[in-house]
C-alpha cells in the first residue's frame, strides 16, 4: 500500500482484509524496505509471531492490487529450492520446461521481478528456514533491487539469526506481530458481524477470551451472530459470549 492510498476504505471489494494492527506493521515493513535509497542497502522484511495473528491476512493485503500489487507465494511443507523456484516462475507468468535446472529458473525469476518493479511476499517461510532453501531468497535479494517481505511464526527470526548469518544481515526490518486489541477487534467485528451492535464490555471480553487472536475472534463473531439470530435481537450480551464455547484457534 502507498503511503499516499493510507486513508482507503479498510476493507477491500471481493477478497476482503479488514486493516488491523498487523497489517498496519506490514504496510510500514514494505514501506521501509522501499524507501531504501542506499545502493547495496537490504530491502528485506520479516514480519513474524505466533499462528492465528493475522499474517497472511497481512500478506493478503500486500498482495492485493489495491494494497501493494505484491507477486505473493506460500511455501509448503514439501518444498524444495526447485519446487520453490517453479512456484515463483509459475506466479509469475514464466513458462518452464520440467527438464530446466534450478539456475536456468533463477536467472527467469530475477529477469521477471527486475521488469515489473513489484513486491515479493513470502508466506510459511518457517517452512525452508533451517534449510539450504533459504539461500535461494537470499541470491534473490542480492541480485535484484525489489522490496522483499518474508513472513512466518514466532520461531522465525530466531531461526534466520542463529542458523543464517548471511541471511539475517539482509533484513532492514523485523516485525513482531501483535494480538488484536480493543481497536482491531472492533473492526473485525464492523467486518465479520456488521448488523450487530457491540458493546464496550462486550469487545473487550471478546479480546481476553480469545488472547487477542484473529481466527479465535472470527470464530467468535459468527457464533454471536448465530445466537443473536436466534435470540431475535442485534445486540450480543455478556451472557451470550459466556455461554458460548471458547473458540479454538486454527492455522
Amino acid at each position: 500500500m502507498t503511503k499516499s492510498s493510507d486513508n482507503q476504505t479498510d476493507l477491500f471489494q471481493g477478497n476482503q482484509v479488514a486493516k488491523l494492527t498487523n497489517v498496519a506493521f506490514a504496510i510500514e515493513a514494505i514501506n521501509a524496505v522501499t524507501d531504501v535509497d542506499d545502493l547495496g542497502a537490504p530491502h528485506m522484511a520479516v514480519l513474524f509471531g505466533p499462528p492465528g495473528y493475522g499474517k497472511t491476512q497481512a500478506a493478503m493485503y500486500l498482495a492485493h492490487p489495491q494494497g501493494r500489487n505484491a507477486v505473493f507465494v506460500a511455501i509448503r511443507m514439501f518444498d524444495t529450492t526447485k519446487t520453490l523456484a517453479q512456484l515463483l516462475c509459475l506466479e509469475l507468468g514464466i513458462v518452464t520446461k520440467s527438464q530446466w535446472p534450478v539456475a536456468t529458473l533463477y536467472e527467469h525469476i530475477v529477469r521477471r521481478l527486475q521488469q515489473l518493479d513489484r513486491p515479493l511476499v513470502i508466506d510459511e517461510v518457517d517452512y525452508i528456514a533451517e534449510k539450504s532453501t533459504i539461500d535461494f531468497i537470499r541470491t534473490i535479494h542480492d541480485n535484484t533491487t525489489i522490496p522483499i517481505v518474508l513472513i512466518g511464526e514466532q520461531d522465525l527470526k530466531r531461526k534466520l539469526m542463529s542458523r543464517h548469518e548471511r541471511f539475517h544481515d539482509r533484513v532492514l526490518v523485523w516485525k513482531e506481530a501483535q494480538p488484536c486489541d480493543a481497536h482491531d477487534v472492533k473492526k473485525l467485528a464492523v467486518h465479520h458481524a456488521g448488523d450487530l451492535a457491540f458493546t464496550a464490555d462486550v469487545i473487550e471480553a471478546l479480546v481476553v477470551k480469545t488472547a487477542g487472536v484473529a481466527r479465535r475472534v472470527y470464530n467468535e463473531l459468527k457464533a454471536l451472530r448465530e445466537e443473536c439470530k436466534r435470540s431475535g435481537t442485534s445486540t450480543p450480551t455478556m451472557a451470550m459470549l459466556g455461554n458460548l464455547r471458547t473458540a479454538k484457534g486454527v492455522r
